[in-house]
């Protein structure tokens, strides 16, 4: 189902009591996470696959509690969360979770993570909320009802020049067989845009489009619980995301590329032209 614009049929009084009970314990979440980083950092790796593990290792832990708190206070809706089993429910509203976007930030003590929870209803998102624990910042939406941070308003930048751009670039962590085209596009938005910045959260990243910070990025290996609870932020806010195609996101599509909306046609633009340079579609 498409998270798209256009009117959505959901219960609004169902999807506000049961994102009030998120807000509501949203401190919690957020202390614990805290937590468990600073648990969590002072092991050192000393291989690829020692840190790995200690990346997987906080996916679970902050899963397991988020998966806790879930069941217990919503046992009748489903659950999909990474490094979890899904939760098969009996309503028709599914949470979508990432426990810990920005793993390797969250493991080497660095500020840069996040907590998202979306909320589906009949597999179309409907809401989402984003934590950015070590910056104590809470982004919120409802279809409808606008994209809060900290509960005041926000909204994309307003830069309709690529000269004037501050892009977030795709950097898939397994990137060795798609290099040529990685180098392609950021030879190509390097040549255009200001300047880039990247996180290491696409959570984090997304939600600093929705207010403004940044003006777009274009990733390829994103994940539902990546995009639930932020395509509704961004949307709510006042971007655009679509695939690379320029058309419409649909949920489950590894491929995307978000902005202001304003400078949506020139970036895509730009990498069909950088990817026909070098051959491909």
């Amino acid at each position: 189902m498409s998270n798209a614009s256009g009117t959505i049929d959901f219960p609004i009084d169902e999807t506000q009591r049961r994102m009030e009970v998120i807000k509501v314990n949203s401190p919690g979440f957020m202390l614990f996470a805290r937590n468990l980083q600073k648990e969590l950092r002072n092991f050192q790796a000393k291989s690829d696959s020692e840190e790995k593990q200690q990346i997987t290792k906080s996916d679970q832990l902050m899963g397991n509690f988020l998966m806790e708190f879930l069941t217990r206070a919503f046992p009748q809706d489903g659950i999909l969360m990474e490094e979890q089993e899904p939760v098969v429910g009996k309503s028709d509203f599914r949470w979508v979770v990432d426990p810990v976007d920005g793993s390797m930030n969250f493991i080497k003590g660095l500020p840069m993570y996040a907590v998202a929870i979306g909320l589906e209803h009949r597999e179309t998102p409907v809401s989402g909320i984003v934590l950015v624990p070590a910056l104590e910042d809470v982004y919120f939406a409802i279809l409808g009802e606008g994209a809060t941070k900290n509960g005041d308003s926000v909204f994309p930048s307003v830069t309709d020049d690529l000269t004037r751009s501050i892009f977030t670039p795709n950097l898939p962590t397994k990137r060795a067989n798609h290099i040529q085209e990685i180098m392609a596009d950021l030879t190509a938005l390097i040549t255009y845009a200001r300047s880039i910045r990247r996180s290491g959260s696409v959570v984090l990243d997304l939600c600093w489009i929705a207010e403004g910070c940044l003006d777009g990025l274009w990733e390829k290996s994103v994940k539902h619980w990546d995009l639930c609870a932020t395509s509704v932020i961004l949307g709510e806010a006042g971007g655009k995301i679509t695939d690379f195609q320029g058309k419409h996101y649909w949920t489950g599509n590894p491929e995307i590329v978000a902005t202001n909306g304003f400078l949506h046609d020139s970036i895509i633009k730009v990498l069909k032209q950088a990817r026909s340079n070098i051959g491909l579609n």
